[in-house]
This record gives structure tokens, C-alpha cells and sequence, in this order.
């Protein structure tokens, strides 16, 4: 989300025509709103925590769930829909923000990432593609991380 502008994100007013356009988030909001409730959404936002938009998020990390964007319309979430902030660290998140999430931390001397992959690979349908995969992993994954 840092890789974008708050309006991007989260979406933005034509101050000439009026016009509402949605944000990334904003369009994303919209879309899990679309699902049945009986259907888990995952929001992830990937990168550092930014206090300029995270802020605006505060009260859908909190019981309230609900995203008043730029424009003042709001958007309720229910129970189904959850948000994952991946960022490699929290040094520009506000305590109102940090008390509202749960947090994990995994360091990479703690993840051990050839594990993790043969474990996906090992529950991969057909069978017969797990092979391959291991081929591609060992081939281009491993080498990409180093």
C-alpha cells in the first residue's frame, strides 16, 4: 500500500466533475462485499504500514468494522471478511493501530523456507505434478531467494 498515494488506495473525488472513482482497497472493499456471508474473504495488503492511509482503517481493524471512505459512504464489514498487513516492519504504525491487530512475527532465521514449500508441494493434486514442481522449485524458486 505504501507503493501507492492515499487516493489510489483508497480511492478519490473528481474535485471538477464530482465523480467518485474508487481506490485499490476501496474497489476490494466493494468486492468481498459481494460475497455470501458464509464466504471468508482475505484483504492482504503488502508493504510497509503508512500512517497517512492506515489511519483510515483504524475503525475496520476495531469491532466496528466499518470503512468510511473519502467520499463519506461507508462500507460494513461482517465477520467474514479479514485483513492481513504483511510488512517487514511497524516502525510508522501508531499504537491506535497496533492495539487492533494481532500480530506474528516471523524472522527469516525462524522460517525454514525449503519446509514450508515441501509441505505445499506434498498436498498438491495430481500427484503427478509434484515432481515437477519440486523440479521447478529447486530449479528457479530456491536460486530467485538467494
Amino acid at each position: 500500500p505504501k507503493a501507492m498515494d492515499r487516493t489510489k488506495l483508497l480511492g478519490e473525488m473528481d474535485p471538477d466533475t464530482r465523480e467518485w472513482q474508487d481506490g485499490v482497497l476501496t474497489a476490494s472493499a466493494r468486492q468481498v462485499m459481494k460475497e455470501p456471508p458464509e464466504h471468508h474473504s482475505w484483504i492482504l495488503c503488502d508493504g510497509d504500514i503508512d500512517p497517512v492511509w492506515v489511519e483510515s482503517l483504524n475503525s475496520v481493524l476495531d469491532d466496528n468494522k466499518l470503512l468510511t471512505m473519502p467520499n463519506g459512504e461507508r462500507i460494513q464489514f461482517g465477520s467474514n471478511v479479514n485483513f492481513i498487513f504483511e510488512s517487514h516492519d511497524l516502525q510508522f504504525a501508531s499504537p491506535a493501530t497496533i492495539s487492533r491487530m494481532g500480530m506474528i512475527l516471523l524472522s527469516e532465521e525462524d522460517v525454514d523456507i525449503k519446509g514450508l514449500v515441501a509441505s505445499w508441494i506434498s498436498r498438491q493434486q495430481p500427484k503427478e505434478i509434484r515432481a515437477k514442481l519440486t523440479e521447478w522449485m529447486d530449479a528457479i524458486f530456491y536460486s530467485a531467494l538467494e
